[in-house]
């Protein structure tokens, strides 16, 4: 006799209440990170593109059908931009409370792109086959190797740089980890050109979303 599946109410609920619970935490510990004096923060690597594109795409990955996963990707991240700014609004003073809003509009304008891509990727990654699933898996992949290159050649510190080579290993073990045999060559070939042109355009576009989330 099959087991009974829970509610469609109770799994939505759930689903979507562990994307908040998780986005929330990870907004946490992004400002717990920028609470610490180096190395001490780096030793919380929350603040790395890598943990928010990750976190969607799990997210994204525990969900029945790819539009779902893409709605739960966006609810993660904006809870995470949300907990960040709740405590900044909590805890600071002066001008960077004064500027809160602004900025959480500008970030949580970006998780509202950026959290559906890469939930539907995770969403993909789960449900869709062959070359679909391959291109999937290499936006992930792609996205952590550019980070890990391009600001690890930018940044200062052995920790911190140390961690962003561990993401480009980790975006190169992702594509042989999540795809199988016959997926594997297309996900690598999609993720050296992805990771070209996310290379290319992740730190002028960082830079200005950065430029524009500290105007007030």
């Amino acid at each position: 006799m099959r087991p009974r599946s829970r509610p469609l109410a109770s799994r939505v609920a759930f689903g979507f209440g562990t994307g908040i619970a998780l986005g929330v935490a990870l907004g946490s510990l992004a400002w717990l990170s920028d609470q610490l004096e180096y190395p001490y923060s780096a030793l919380i690597p929350a603040n790395m593109i890598g943990a928010w594109v990750g976190l969607g795409f799990i997210l994204g990955a525990s969900a029945k059908t790819v539009p779902t996963g893409a709605l739960r990707g966006l609810v993660g991240l904006l809870s995470a931009v949300g907990a960040y700014y709740l405590l900044i609004s909590l805890s600071e003073a002066g001008f960077r409370l004064i500027g809160a809003p602004h900025a959480a509009t500008t970030w949580g304008a970006v998780g509202v792109i950026a959290g559906p891509i890469f939930g539907a990727a995770g969403g993909a990654w789960r449900h869709w086959q062959g070359t679909g699933r391959a291109l999937a898996v290499a936006v992930l992949a792609a996205s952590l190797i550019a980070e890990g290159i391009v600001f690890g050649r930018l940044r200062y510190g052995d920790i911190g740089v140390t961690l962003l080579l561990i993401e480009v290993g980790i975006g190169l073990i992702v594509p042989f980890a999540l795809l199988r045999r016959g997926e594997r060559l297309m996900g690598y070939v999609a993720t050296g050109l992805l990771a070209l042109a996310i290379g290319v355009a992740i730190e002028p576009i960082f830079v200005l979303v950065r430029t524009v989330a500290d105007r007030f």
